[in-house]
């Protein structure tokens, strides 16, 4: 038996506000990587522009209006699950906070910190996204 591959698009934001980056925890409950720390990212939907899907996926996540500075890097990794294998290309984005910075994250997270670069290593987050963020 063959498995589906589905290829997606992730756009993924190192929101910066006073120096320090926004990390957010995923749900205990999310099938994959549950616990991981991560940056706030989503799915591009079909005929939305990577600005749309930056916005609409921070605000969704966190409450947070941006405005999009500039893109990063990509990078891609591959899920392989039982049934099929997820073959992501991820687009980070440089963007800051528009407005107030009151975070309310969504139910696909369980925490959200503000961390300055040198503390990256107390939180358990990818290599990749290491790697993201020392790029600013």
């Amino acid at each position: 038996m063959s498995k589906t591959i589905i290829q997606k698009i992730v756009v993924a934001t190192v929101v910066l506000h006073r120096n320090k980056v926004l990390l957010l925890q995923r749900s205990k409950t999310e099938e994959i990587l549950p616990g991981l720390w991560e940056l706030p990212s989503g799915k591009r939907k079909n005929l939305e522009s990577f600005i749309q899907t930056i916005k609409r996926e921070v605000k969704e996540e966190t409450g947070l209006r941006v405005g999009v500075i500039d893109p990063i890097s990509t990078f891609e990794y591959i899920i392989e699950k039982s049934e099929m294998i997820k073959d992501t290309t991820q687009i980070n984005y440089l963007v800051k906070v528009k407005g107030p910075s009151k975070v309310k994250i969504s139910k696909e997270h369980q925490k959200f910190a503000w961390v300055k670069k040198k503390d990256l290593f107390r939180y358990k987050i990818t290599k990749e996204i290491k790697k993201v963020i020392s790029k600013i």
